[in-house]
């Protein structure tokens, strides 16, 4: 698959940002824009240490700051717009104020902007969220509809769920082909801020010989990274016409046996010694056993890694990390 287009990435140095990035500059030769409000060269380089980065362009963009989107899109040329900056669970908790700026504010800021130079936009995608459903016991299917009521359980998913709706009216005041993608409970390389991030941590502390407790213990939707990244890819550049949302392939499993495709990971690659992972009595809110189905049908090609197999390969990826010096024991937490 080749373009010759160009695309903005927004929290391009994020965990699905990253990615979708690393996709795009394999499977594209268009120009990438990747923009972040914390742009340093160190985390670049390392973020992007495994692709062949001339296309890629790094620019520090604030989502909130309207003008300099606007200025980015008519400079760059733009032509598809991923949407992935915004704050996450905790933050937006703690600081709603400023997620609310960020998460929705911003989401509207470069709506405007792309509306401002519509005729060069050909796709949007919008980074939304599994949150924008209610808990798992609102919905009595054995597997939910993508299409199933939301009800949000917190303000993150509120905003994310405004997105949606936002991104529907924008394709359809301009005609723009447009595409919401709800991720579940990502892991990977990358993953290190949210709600549902200490799956990851499990893992990164596995590779670093550290115990680790995964404080929540029901089923969860799990997605690897990148395979989260391809479907970004894919729904971006890939033929399709109006608008859509859609929840992405997942793995529904619970926290044990997660852990269990830990432990296997870690005798595979012969660090069972270093692996002491046990499990909470916590909840998370979050929804589970979601159907993907439609999103397959519109874009069949996109990966579905297998849980041990994206497991062990993240423990691998981490590992390196830690052999480098990129992963240090300061940065559990």
């Amino acid at each position: 698959m080749t373009t010759n287009e160009c695309f903005l990435v927004t929290g391009g140095l994020g965990c699905i940002g990253a990615e979708t990035t690393k996709w795009l500059l394999r499977h594209t030769t268009g120009k990438i824009i990747v923009c972040g409000r914390d742009v340093n060269s160190q985390r670049v380089d390392r973020v992007f240490h495994d692709v062949d980065t001339r296309n890629l362009k790094v620019a520090a963009v604030d989502i909130t700051n309207q003008e300099l989107l606007t200025n980015t899109i008519e400079e760059e040329g733009i032509s598809h717009v991923i949407h992935l900056a915004a704050l996450q669970t905790p933050d937006c908790n703690q600081h709603r104020d400023l997620g609310m700026q960020i998460n929705l504010g911003g989401t509207q800021n470069l709506i405007e902007a792309m509306k401002s130079h519509r005729s060069q936009i050909k796709r949007f995608v919008f980074a939304s969220s599994i949150a924008v459903y209610g808990p798992r016991a609102f919905y009595p299917e054995a597997r939910v509809r993508v299409d199933a009521s939301p009800h949000p359980v917190n303000v993150y998913g509120a905003w994310k769920l405004a997105g949606e709706n936002i991104t529907r009216i924008f394709s359809e005041e301009t005609g723009i082909d447009s595409i919401s993608l709800r991720p579940g409970v990502l892991f990977g390389p990358g993953r290190d801020a949210g709600l549902t991030s200490t799956p990851t941590t499990a893992l990164k502390s596995v590779a670093l010989g550290l115990p680790y407790e995964i404080p929540f213990q029901n089923s969860q939707d799990y997605l690897y990274a990148p395979d989260v990244g391809a479907a970004f890819g894919h729904a971006t550049t890939e033929p399709f016409t109006g608008y859509a949302a859609f929840t992405l392939p997942s793995h529904t499993v619970d926290t044990s046996h997660f852990v269990s495709a830990i432990t296997e990971a870690a005798e595979a690659i012969g660090i069972a010694s270093q692996c002491n992972v046990t499990v909470g009595q916590q909840t998370v809110p979050f929804i589970c056993d979601l159907e993907y189905e439609t999103f397959h049908k519109a874009f069949p090609h996109v990966p579905h890694t297998q849980l041990n197999f994206a497991v062990q390969a993240t423990l691998r990826t981490f590992q390196q990390q830690s052999e480098k010096g990129w992963l240090r024991t300061e940065m559990i937490h």
